[in-house]
């Protein structure tokens, strides 16, 4: 009792006082104070662009050569998460549900193999906002470092195809959304001259 007296003064940690002014110490303080007892719980987080890369097995190797490395690194796995979208695609089921565990604090570690799996673009920012709620970010194979106009290059062009394929994405809708109208209108002359004769 008189370490967590020492705590509570130094500031080391929160407590609740109850009406006998008696110290009580949260659930969440005893989870933040065993967090890094045992082994780190990691997620790992593996994504791929498009539905040719996953039937060509690429996001399948991608979770092995992963889980292989949380073995390796001495992990607990608690979880695997490995979806086919854009990097650009701000609505990824699979991101949303890495930053629900982090929320929850139920990981300590989040594994990718290239930056580019999680994000193109703003790793550095979500590097340090991981590192505010306690997660390491992690990654197995550094990019290489590049020249400033490849780099700046690269990136252009992959704005240009994401936002091609939204744009081809949008006008097949909307070709197929004059289609179906057109179709409706024609069976329903087709109706009225039948009802006619």
């Amino acid at each position: 009792m008189k370490t967590v007296q020492r705590w509570d003064q130094a500031g080391l940690i929160t407590v609740v006082r109850t009406i006998h002014n008696q110290r009580r110490i949260p659930a969440s303080e005893i989870t933040r104070l065993t967090r890094g007892i045992g082994q780190p719980r990691c997620v790992i987080y593996a994504r791929v662009s498009s539905s040719r890369q996953e039937q060509a097995g690429n996001l399948e190797r991608q979770t092995d050569r992963l889980r292989q490395a949380a073995n390796t690194r001495g992990y607990l796995l608690v979880e695997t998460i490995a979806e086919q979208a854009s990097s650009l695609n701000e609505k990824r089921r699979g991101i949303k549900k890495l930053f629900s565990l982090i929320e929850k604090e139920a990981v300590d570690v989040v594994l990718i193999e290239y930056p580019d799996r999680l994000v193109h673009f703003g790793f550095p920012y979500l590097l340090q906002a991981f590192a505010w709620r306690g997660v390491r970010l992690e990654v197995l194979e550094e990019p290489e470092k590049q020249e400033p106009l490849a780099e700046m290059t690269a990136d252009l062009l992959t704005i240009v195809t994401v936002f091609s394929g939204r744009m081809y994405g949008h006008r097949a809708k909307r070709v197929q959304e004059c289609m179906t109208s057109r179709i409706k209108v024609c069976l329903q002359e087709a109706e009225q001259t039948d009802g006619a004769s």
